[in-house]
Protein backbone atom coordinates (compact mmCIF):
# COMPACT_ATOMS: atom_id res chain seq x y z
CA UNK A 1 0.00 0.00 0.00
CA UNK A 2 1.31 3.44 -0.90
CA UNK A 3 2.53 5.25 2.19
CA UNK A 4 0.80 8.61 2.03
CA UNK A 5 -0.13 10.66 5.08
CA UNK A 6 -2.33 13.45 3.73
CA UNK A 7 -5.79 14.33 4.98
CA UNK A 8 -7.13 13.28 1.57
CA UNK A 9 -7.33 9.67 2.77
CA UNK A 10 -10.95 8.55 2.63
CA UNK A 11 -10.77 6.61 5.91
CA UNK A 12 -7.86 8.06 7.92
CA UNK A 13 -6.85 6.52 11.23
CA UNK A 14 -4.71 9.28 12.69
CA UNK A 15 -3.51 12.78 11.92
CA UNK A 16 -0.15 13.97 13.22
CA UNK A 17 1.11 17.48 13.61
CA UNK A 18 3.95 18.78 15.79
CA UNK A 19 1.33 19.89 18.33
CA UNK A 20 -1.15 17.03 18.49
CA UNK A 21 -2.07 13.53 17.54
CA UNK A 22 -5.71 13.27 16.50
CA UNK A 23 -7.19 9.85 15.83
CA UNK A 24 -10.29 7.70 15.63
CA UNK A 25 -10.52 4.57 17.73
CA UNK A 26 -13.21 2.28 19.07
CA UNK A 27 -14.51 3.49 22.42
CA UNK A 28 -17.13 2.49 24.92
CA UNK A 29 -19.88 5.08 24.26
CA UNK A 30 -21.13 4.97 27.85
CA UNK A 31 -17.69 5.99 29.13
CA UNK A 32 -17.78 9.03 26.87
CA UNK A 33 -21.33 9.84 28.00
CA UNK A 34 -20.33 9.61 31.66
CA UNK A 35 -17.45 12.09 31.35
CA UNK A 36 -19.71 14.40 29.36
CA UNK A 37 -22.23 14.26 32.23
CA UNK A 38 -19.48 14.81 34.82
CA UNK A 39 -18.21 17.88 33.00
CA UNK A 40 -19.84 19.02 29.72
CA UNK A 41 -17.21 19.21 27.00
CA UNK A 42 -15.01 16.46 28.45
CA UNK A 43 -16.67 13.79 26.30
CA UNK A 44 -15.99 15.79 23.14
CA UNK A 45 -12.36 16.17 24.21
CA UNK A 46 -12.14 12.37 24.46
CA UNK A 47 -13.51 12.11 20.91
CA UNK A 48 -10.78 14.53 19.72
CA UNK A 49 -13.36 17.25 18.99
CA UNK A 50 -11.25 19.83 20.77
CA UNK A 51 -12.89 23.02 19.52
CA UNK A 52 -16.38 21.75 20.40
CA UNK A 53 -15.14 20.48 23.76
CA UNK A 54 -13.49 23.80 24.60
CA UNK A 55 -16.66 25.74 23.77
CA UNK A 56 -18.80 23.45 25.91
CA UNK A 57 -16.36 23.65 28.83
CA UNK A 58 -16.44 27.44 28.66
CA UNK A 59 -20.24 27.27 28.54
CA UNK A 60 -20.24 25.00 31.60
CA UNK A 61 -18.08 27.40 33.59
CA UNK A 62 -20.06 30.48 32.60
CA UNK A 63 -23.62 29.18 32.95
CA UNK A 64 -22.92 27.04 36.02
CA UNK A 65 -21.50 30.01 37.87
CA UNK A 66 -24.28 32.36 36.75
CA UNK A 67 -27.02 29.86 37.70
CA UNK A 68 -25.21 28.78 40.92
CA UNK A 69 -25.89 25.13 39.99
CA UNK A 70 -23.03 23.61 41.96
CA UNK A 71 -24.00 25.66 44.97
CA UNK A 72 -27.60 24.39 44.71
CA UNK A 73 -26.32 20.79 44.38
CA UNK A 74 -24.19 21.27 47.48
CA UNK A 75 -27.08 22.52 49.62
CA UNK A 76 -29.39 19.78 48.30
CA UNK A 77 -26.90 17.02 49.16
CA UNK A 78 -26.54 18.21 52.77
CA UNK A 79 -30.31 18.55 53.19
CA UNK A 80 -30.58 22.36 53.05
CA UNK A 81 -33.33 22.42 50.42
CA UNK A 82 -34.56 25.92 51.12
CA UNK A 83 -31.06 27.29 50.69
CA UNK A 84 -30.77 25.35 47.42
CA UNK A 85 -33.95 27.01 46.13
CA UNK A 86 -32.65 30.40 47.15
CA UNK A 87 -29.19 29.86 45.63
CA UNK A 88 -30.19 28.82 42.12
CA UNK A 89 -30.86 31.52 39.55
CA UNK A 90 -33.73 30.40 37.30
CA UNK A 91 -32.87 33.06 34.71
CA UNK A 92 -29.83 31.00 33.73
CA UNK A 93 -30.80 27.48 34.84
CA UNK A 94 -33.15 26.67 31.93
CA UNK A 95 -30.42 27.65 29.45
CA UNK A 96 -28.11 25.13 31.10
CA UNK A 97 -30.46 22.12 30.94
CA UNK A 98 -30.81 21.81 27.16
CA UNK A 99 -27.07 22.07 26.47
CA UNK A 100 -26.26 19.61 29.28
CA UNK A 101 -28.55 16.93 27.79
CA UNK A 102 -27.35 17.70 24.25
CA UNK A 103 -23.69 17.09 25.15
CA UNK A 104 -24.45 13.54 26.36
CA UNK A 105 -26.66 12.70 23.37
CA UNK A 106 -24.15 14.15 20.91
CA UNK A 107 -21.23 12.24 22.46
CA UNK A 108 -23.12 8.94 22.32
CA UNK A 109 -24.14 9.33 18.66
CA UNK A 110 -20.66 10.48 17.58
CA UNK A 111 -18.99 7.58 19.42
CA UNK A 112 -21.20 5.02 17.66
CA UNK A 113 -20.37 6.58 14.26
CA UNK A 114 -16.63 6.88 14.93
CA UNK A 115 -16.46 3.26 16.08
CA UNK A 116 -17.64 2.18 12.62
CA UNK A 117 -15.13 4.41 10.84
CA UNK A 118 -12.33 3.20 13.09
CA UNK A 119 -13.03 -0.38 12.04
CA UNK A 120 -13.06 0.64 8.38
CA UNK A 121 -9.71 2.43 8.77
CA UNK A 122 -8.23 -0.69 10.41
CA UNK A 123 -9.47 -2.94 7.63
CA UNK A 124 -8.07 -0.62 4.96
CA UNK A 125 -4.76 -0.36 6.87
CA UNK A 126 -4.82 3.41 6.80
CA UNK A 127 -1.21 4.73 6.89
CA UNK A 128 0.16 6.24 10.09
CA UNK A 129 2.88 8.89 10.26
CA UNK A 130 5.44 8.08 13.02
CA UNK A 131 7.25 11.44 13.15
CA UNK A 132 6.47 15.10 12.45
CA UNK A 133 8.74 18.12 12.90
CA UNK A 134 7.57 21.73 12.83
CA UNK A 135 9.33 25.06 13.40
CA UNK A 136 8.29 25.25 17.08
CA UNK A 137 7.50 21.68 18.12
CA UNK A 138 8.01 18.06 17.14
CA UNK A 139 5.91 14.98 17.73
CA UNK A 140 6.81 11.32 17.40
CA UNK A 141 5.30 7.97 18.18
CA UNK A 142 7.10 6.05 20.89
CA UNK A 143 6.22 3.65 23.68
CA UNK A 144 5.28 5.55 26.84
CA UNK A 145 4.14 4.34 30.24
CA UNK A 146 0.43 5.15 30.77
CA UNK A 147 0.77 5.49 34.55
CA UNK A 148 3.38 8.22 34.12
CA UNK A 149 0.75 10.35 32.42
CA UNK A 150 -1.91 9.42 34.98
CA UNK A 151 0.32 10.32 37.94
CA UNK A 152 1.34 13.67 36.46
CA UNK A 153 -2.34 14.44 35.82
CA UNK A 154 -3.11 13.52 39.43
CA UNK A 155 -0.53 16.05 40.64
CA UNK A 156 -1.66 18.72 38.20
CA UNK A 157 -4.41 18.10 35.61
CA UNK A 158 -3.21 18.81 32.08
CA UNK A 159 0.39 17.68 32.57
CA UNK A 160 -0.42 14.09 31.60
CA UNK A 161 -1.94 15.28 28.32
CA UNK A 162 1.18 17.35 27.64
CA UNK A 163 3.25 14.20 28.28
CA UNK A 164 1.05 12.35 25.76
CA UNK A 165 1.53 15.26 23.30
CA UNK A 166 -2.15 16.17 23.33
CA UNK A 167 -1.48 19.88 23.60
CA UNK A 168 -5.06 21.21 23.09
CA UNK A 169 -6.45 19.01 25.87
CA UNK A 170 -3.49 19.62 28.17
CA UNK A 171 -3.49 23.40 27.69
CA UNK A 172 -7.24 23.84 28.14
CA UNK A 173 -7.56 21.44 31.09
CA UNK A 174 -4.62 23.19 32.76
CA UNK A 175 -6.41 26.55 32.41
CA UNK A 176 -9.66 25.06 33.78
CA UNK A 177 -7.78 23.56 36.72
CA UNK A 178 -5.96 26.78 37.62
CA UNK A 179 -9.20 28.76 37.37
CA UNK A 180 -11.01 26.26 39.61
CA UNK A 181 -8.23 26.13 42.19
CA UNK A 182 -7.98 29.91 42.40
CA UNK A 183 -11.71 30.65 42.65
CA UNK A 184 -12.44 27.77 45.04
CA UNK A 185 -9.69 28.82 47.49
CA UNK A 186 -8.73 25.17 47.82
CA UNK A 187 -5.02 25.85 48.38
CA UNK A 188 -5.56 27.88 51.58
CA UNK A 189 -7.87 25.06 52.75
CA UNK A 190 -5.11 22.52 52.09
CA UNK A 191 -2.68 24.63 54.13
CA UNK A 192 -5.14 24.77 57.02
CA UNK A 193 -5.67 21.01 56.83
CA UNK A 194 -1.94 20.31 57.03
CA UNK A 195 -1.69 22.69 59.99
CA UNK A 196 -4.25 20.55 61.80
CA UNK A 197 -7.06 23.10 61.39
CA UNK A 198 -9.26 20.96 59.15
CA UNK A 199 -12.38 22.31 60.87
CA UNK A 200 -11.58 25.71 59.35
CA UNK A 201 -11.03 24.38 55.80
CA UNK A 202 -14.74 24.20 55.05
CA UNK A 203 -15.18 27.88 55.91
CA UNK A 204 -12.52 28.92 53.41
CA UNK A 205 -13.58 26.87 50.36
CA UNK A 206 -16.14 28.16 47.87
CA UNK A 207 -18.46 25.15 47.13
CA UNK A 208 -19.61 26.59 43.79
CA UNK A 209 -16.11 26.21 42.35
CA UNK A 210 -14.86 23.34 44.50
CA UNK A 211 -17.43 20.90 43.10
CA UNK A 212 -15.75 21.17 39.68
CA UNK A 213 -12.51 19.86 41.10
CA UNK A 214 -13.18 16.07 41.19
CA UNK A 215 -14.49 15.98 37.60
CA UNK A 216 -11.56 17.94 36.16
CA UNK A 217 -8.98 15.96 38.15
CA UNK A 218 -10.24 12.45 37.36
CA UNK A 219 -11.12 13.28 33.76
CA UNK A 220 -7.54 14.42 33.21
CA UNK A 221 -6.16 11.24 34.81
CA UNK A 222 -8.46 9.00 32.78
CA UNK A 223 -7.92 10.83 29.50
CA UNK A 224 -4.12 10.90 29.70
CA UNK A 225 -3.97 7.21 30.65
CA UNK A 226 -6.31 6.30 27.78
CA UNK A 227 -4.44 8.46 25.24
CA UNK A 228 -1.06 6.95 26.06
CA UNK A 229 -2.42 3.39 25.88
CA UNK A 230 -3.80 4.06 22.43
CA UNK A 231 -0.78 5.98 21.10
CA UNK A 232 1.29 2.95 22.17
CA UNK A 233 -0.99 0.79 20.02
CA UNK A 234 -0.49 3.14 17.07
CA UNK A 235 3.27 2.94 17.57
CA UNK A 236 3.16 -0.87 17.48
CA UNK A 237 0.88 -0.93 14.44
CA UNK A 238 3.08 1.47 12.47
CA UNK A 239 6.31 -0.30 13.41
CA UNK A 240 4.82 -3.71 12.59
CA UNK A 241 3.82 -2.50 9.13
CA UNK A 242 7.28 -1.03 8.54
CA UNK A 243 9.03 -4.24 9.60
CA UNK A 244 6.73 -6.47 7.57
CA UNK A 245 7.19 -4.27 4.48
CA UNK A 246 10.98 -3.98 4.72
CA UNK A 247 12.31 -7.05 6.54
CA UNK A 248 10.53 -10.03 5.04
CA UNK A 249 12.61 -10.74 1.90
CA UNK A 250 11.20 -13.45 -0.36
CA UNK A 251 14.62 -15.01 -0.88
CA UNK A 252 15.46 -15.28 2.82
CA UNK A 253 16.82 -18.70 3.82
CA UNK A 254 15.03 -20.00 6.90
CA UNK A 255 17.16 -22.16 9.27
CA UNK A 256 17.48 -25.41 7.28
CA UNK A 257 17.55 -28.92 8.68
CA UNK A 258 20.74 -29.65 6.77
CA UNK A 259 22.92 -26.84 8.07
CA UNK A 260 25.74 -25.29 6.11
CA UNK A 261 29.10 -25.22 7.83
CA UNK A 262 29.90 -21.66 6.79
CA UNK A 263 26.70 -19.98 8.03
CA UNK A 264 24.45 -19.81 11.05
CA UNK A 265 21.17 -18.25 12.20
CA UNK A 266 20.32 -16.12 15.20
CA UNK A 267 16.71 -16.09 16.42
CA UNK A 268 15.83 -13.34 18.91
CA UNK A 269 12.71 -11.82 20.45
CA UNK A 270 12.02 -8.13 21.11
CA UNK A 271 9.31 -5.81 22.29
CA UNK A 272 8.22 -2.95 20.06
CA UNK A 273 10.57 0.01 20.62
CA UNK A 274 12.92 2.36 18.79
CA UNK A 275 15.81 0.15 19.99
CA UNK A 276 14.50 -2.60 17.72
CA UNK A 277 15.01 -0.44 14.63
CA UNK A 278 18.43 0.67 15.91
CA UNK A 279 19.44 -3.00 16.17
CA UNK A 280 18.37 -3.64 12.56
CA UNK A 281 20.24 -0.54 11.40
CA UNK A 282 23.41 -1.59 13.27
CA UNK A 283 23.24 -5.03 11.64
CA UNK A 284 23.03 -3.46 8.18
CA UNK A 285 25.99 -1.19 8.97
CA UNK A 286 27.98 -4.31 9.95
CA UNK A 287 27.48 -5.80 6.46
CA UNK A 288 24.48 -7.96 7.34
CA UNK A 289 22.37 -7.31 4.26
CA UNK A 290 18.62 -6.75 4.52
CA UNK A 291 18.11 -9.93 2.47
CA UNK A 292 19.63 -11.85 5.39
CA UNK A 293 17.27 -10.42 8.02
CA UNK A 294 13.72 -11.64 8.52
CA UNK A 295 11.33 -9.94 10.98
CA UNK A 296 7.83 -10.97 11.91
CA UNK A 297 5.47 -9.49 14.49
CA UNK A 298 2.83 -11.10 16.68
CA UNK A 299 -0.83 -10.20 16.41
CA UNK A 300 -1.94 -10.57 20.03
CA UNK A 301 -5.59 -9.70 19.39
CA UNK A 302 -8.21 -11.87 17.78
CA UNK A 303 -9.71 -10.53 14.54
CA UNK A 304 -12.10 -7.72 15.28
CA UNK A 305 -15.74 -8.71 15.41
CA UNK A 306 -18.04 -6.89 12.97
CA UNK A 307 -20.57 -6.63 15.77
CA UNK A 308 -20.35 -2.98 16.82
CA UNK A 309 -22.39 -3.63 19.98
CA UNK A 310 -19.56 -5.75 21.42
CA UNK A 311 -17.38 -2.63 21.50
CA UNK A 312 -19.31 -1.52 24.60
CA UNK A 313 -17.65 -4.27 26.62
CA UNK A 314 -14.39 -4.91 24.77
CA UNK A 315 -13.05 -1.37 24.88
CA UNK A 316 -13.63 -0.61 28.53
CA UNK A 317 -10.33 0.02 30.30
CA UNK A 318 -9.65 -2.14 33.33
CA UNK A 319 -9.06 1.05 35.32
CA UNK A 320 -11.81 3.22 33.84
CA UNK A 321 -14.26 2.23 36.56
CA UNK A 322 -11.70 3.27 39.18
CA UNK A 323 -11.43 6.72 37.61
CA UNK A 324 -15.23 7.05 37.44
CA UNK A 325 -15.87 5.90 41.02
CA UNK A 326 -12.92 7.94 42.23
CA UNK A 327 -14.57 11.08 40.82
CA UNK A 328 -17.97 10.19 42.32
CA UNK A 329 -16.74 9.41 45.82
CA UNK A 330 -14.30 12.31 45.81
CA UNK A 331 -17.23 14.61 45.03
CA UNK A 332 -19.37 13.07 47.78
CA UNK A 333 -16.50 13.22 50.25
CA UNK A 334 -15.92 16.87 49.42
CA UNK A 335 -19.60 17.76 49.85
CA UNK A 336 -20.16 15.99 53.17
CA UNK A 337 -16.73 17.05 54.38
CA UNK A 338 -18.21 20.51 54.89
CA UNK A 339 -20.39 19.14 57.71
CA UNK A 340 -18.18 16.27 58.94
CA UNK A 341 -15.37 16.60 61.45
CA UNK A 342 -12.28 16.22 59.28
CA UNK A 343 -13.20 18.80 56.64
CA UNK A 344 -13.65 18.63 52.84
CA UNK A 345 -9.98 18.14 51.93
CA UNK A 346 -9.43 14.97 53.96
CA UNK A 347 -12.82 13.51 53.05
CA UNK A 348 -12.19 14.24 49.35
CA UNK A 349 -8.94 12.26 49.56
CA UNK A 350 -10.69 9.44 51.42
CA UNK A 351 -13.42 9.39 48.77
CA UNK A 352 -10.83 9.34 45.98
CA UNK A 353 -8.93 6.41 47.49
CA UNK A 354 -12.09 4.49 48.40
CA UNK A 355 -13.61 4.97 44.93
CA UNK A 356 -10.40 3.96 43.20
CA UNK A 357 -10.01 0.77 45.25
CA UNK A 358 -13.71 -0.10 44.84
CA UNK A 359 -13.36 0.34 41.06
CA UNK A 360 -10.38 -2.03 40.96
CA UNK A 361 -12.28 -4.65 42.98
CA UNK A 362 -15.34 -4.47 40.73
CA UNK A 363 -13.15 -4.58 37.60
CA UNK A 364 -11.37 -7.65 38.98
CA UNK A 365 -14.75 -9.34 39.25
CA UNK A 366 -16.07 -8.22 35.85
CA UNK A 367 -12.85 -8.57 33.84
CA UNK A 368 -11.29 -11.40 35.82
CA UNK A 369 -10.09 -13.19 32.69
CA UNK A 370 -8.33 -10.07 31.36
CA UNK A 371 -6.70 -9.26 34.71
CA UNK A 372 -5.21 -12.70 35.29
CA UNK A 373 -4.65 -13.84 31.71
CA UNK A 374 -0.99 -14.66 31.20
CA UNK A 375 0.48 -12.60 28.38
CA UNK A 376 3.71 -13.27 26.56
CA UNK A 377 6.08 -10.33 26.63
CA UNK A 378 7.69 -11.00 23.24
CA UNK A 379 6.10 -9.04 20.37
CA UNK A 380 8.65 -9.33 17.54
CA UNK A 381 10.84 -12.16 16.24
CA UNK A 382 14.07 -11.42 14.33
CA UNK A 383 15.95 -14.10 12.40
CA UNK A 384 19.43 -13.18 11.18
CA UNK A 385 21.48 -15.29 8.77
CA UNK A 386 25.21 -14.59 8.95
CA UNK A 387 28.62 -16.10 8.42
CA UNK A 388 30.23 -17.80 11.40
CA UNK A 389 32.91 -15.12 11.64
CA UNK A 390 30.13 -12.52 12.07
CA UNK A 391 28.41 -14.36 14.91
CA UNK A 392 30.03 -12.54 17.81
CA UNK A 393 29.11 -8.98 16.83
CA UNK A 394 25.62 -10.04 15.66
CA UNK A 395 24.89 -11.49 19.09
CA UNK A 396 26.35 -8.41 20.80
CA UNK A 397 24.13 -6.09 18.76
CA UNK A 398 20.98 -8.08 19.58
CA UNK A 399 21.67 -8.10 23.32
CA UNK A 400 22.83 -4.46 23.34
CA UNK A 401 19.50 -3.24 21.98
CA UNK A 402 17.25 -5.02 24.44
CA UNK A 403 16.64 -8.50 23.04
CA UNK A 404 14.43 -10.54 25.38
CA UNK A 405 16.14 -13.74 24.31
CA UNK A 406 18.65 -14.92 21.69
CA UNK A 407 19.09 -18.41 20.23
CA UNK A 408 21.59 -19.52 17.59
CA UNK A 409 21.70 -22.48 15.25
CA UNK A 410 24.87 -23.80 13.65
CA UNK A 411 26.32 -27.05 12.38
Amino acid sequence: MKRTFSNDLRRPKAHFSPYIINYVQERNPWTVVWWSAAFPGAGHMILCKFFTGALLMLWEFFINVKAHINEAIFYSMIGEFELAKTAIDTRWFLLYSAVYIFTMWDCYSHTIDLNKYSQLADRLESPIMPFNIGPLELHYLDYRKPWNGAIWSLFNPGLGSLYANRLPTGFFVLICFITTVYNSDVLPAIHLTFEGKSHLAGRVINPQWFLNFPSILLFSVSDSYRDIVYSNKLFKIEQSRYLNDNFQPQMFNMPPKAKRRDSMHFISTFNHSAYLELALNDLEQKSIHKENIFVTTFDKCAPKSPDIDKIHKKNASKFELSFVLGAIFMLLGGIYGFIWAWGPIIWSLIGLIFGGILGVIISLIIYKRDWFQKKDSAEVIIIVECEKNQAEFVEQILWKHGALGVSKTSS
